[in-house]
């Protein structure tokens, strides 16, 4: 603990020095004492001057006796100070161990905390790991069965149903008279620019069956397809009947090899010009319709692909997935546009009104379609649900 020691010390020095200054003003008045006294017996002087030098020699040993104090408080202070730095001294060297020791408990509880946490961290990586490898499996497994499931309907597709077509499928067009059908367009191209029918045909029976409307046509038409029998249709043209040998084998390959995507999207194409990739008809309430595209526009991009020729965009749109939108760029009017498009699910399997894609610039004169064509929807296979990527 230190201590003050400057009181006690200040205080003794203060005498000592008022005692030597009376000591010396003493000496000094008997100095003067006048000339006059200086006859006086020698025995006075010899008293006075030995009563003087026992004053000094008391004064003395006061400055002494004041110097000796001085001398001894002076060394209790120091070592009072002496002991005071040691406490310090000691209590620093305490604080600082018991400070070591903190730091040394803080550490190895922070190296604890940090081990615990890196071990929390490599688990939750490897959950993560283990999520993202069977999410990524599960992705793989839905996409194959998605794939599959698109094989199977492409499939189902191809394979030819004449309760599915309508005589505007392969390019035949008719208006109701009376008690029969006559022809009012046909394709310039495919396989029925090859059956021998003209436009004002009125169409009598096929195969000894009458025939009073466009499904029955149809129906009748590619009843046998199968066998390699034409069938033998009656028609009376310019006032007189004709047989028709019609071999339906044509048609049904035309029809399996053509892309039914093009009709989804409702798109018609001219092939007049084989340079360029011409709309011909967008057909109403369908994808490209409600996309913005119009007859007349010529298709350039697709999907963000270079379209050069119409079997470019087969491709192109045969790879796309439904249920998505994709970019469409066309040059109308001398400009360039660009468009979103729906993509329809391409296990869409309903009836059809659209041309094929073969036909000629010259569209046929717009009729109402007549015959009973109210039969009972044809189910539809349920697309798979989209699988969610989960982020990385």
């Amino acid at each position: 603990m230190k201590t003050n020691v400057r009181t006690p010390f200040a205080r003794i020095v203060f005498a000592s020095s008022t005692a030597f200054l009376a000591a010396a003003l003493t000496g000094g008045s008997w100095a003067q004492e006048p000339q006059s006294q200086s006859g006086a017996t020698t025995s006075s002087a010899a008293a006075a001057r030995e009563t003087k030098n026992q004053k000094v020699d008391a004064a003395r040993d006061k400055v002494q006796a004041a110097r000796d104090s001085a001398q001894e408080a002076r060394q209790d202070a120091r070592s009072t100070a002496r002991e005071d730095r040691r406490d310090i001294r000691d209590t620093r060297e305490a604080a600082g161990d018991k400070i070591g020791d903190l730091r040394r408990e803080t550490r190895g509880e922070v190296r604890d905390t940090r081990q615990a946490t890196r071990g929390t961290a490599a688990d939750d990586r490897q959950t993560t790991r283990d999520a993202r490898e069977t999410a990524r499996d599960t992705v793989r497994d839905d996409r194959e069965q998605i794939r599959e499931a698109r094989r199977d309907a492409r499939q189902a597709r191809r394979e030819f149903i004449a309760e599915r077509l309508r005589s505007g499928d392969f390019g035949l067009f008719f208006r109701r008279l009376a008690d029969r059908l006559q022809v009012s367009g046909i394709a310039g191209s495919g396989a029925i620019a090859q059956s021998g029918l003209k436009e004002g045909d009125e169409i009598i029976s096929i195969n000894g069956k009458p025939v009073s409307s466009e499904r029955d046509f149809v129906d009748t038409l590619f009843a046998n397809h199968q066998s390699n029998q034409p069938a033998q249709v009656v028609v009376m043209r310019n006032g007189q009947q004709q047989t028709l040998a019609i071999n339906t084998k044509p048609f049904v390959e035309e029809h399996i090899n053509s892309d039914d995507r093009l009709h989804d999207f409702g798109l018609v194409l001219d092939e007049a010009d084989p340079s360029h990739v011409k709309v011909q008809t967008v057909m109403p309430r369908s994808p490209a319709f409600y996309g913005g595209m119009k007859s007349g526009d010529l298709i350039t991009r697709f999907n963000g692909e270079r379209i050069n020729a119409v079997k470019d965009l087969v491709q192109t749109i045969g790879n796309l997935a439904g249920g998505t939108t994709t970019s469409v760029e066309v040059k109308r009017n001398g400009g360039s546009r660009s468009l979103d498009i729906d993509v329809p699910n391409n296990h869409q399997d309903e009836a059809r009104t659209a041309l094929k894609p073969t036909l000629p610039s010259t569209a046929p004169p717009a009729t109402q379609p007549q015959g009973n064509f109210n039969r009972p929807a044809l189910p539809q296979p349920q697309p798979l649900p989209r699988p969610t990527v989960p982020r990385q």
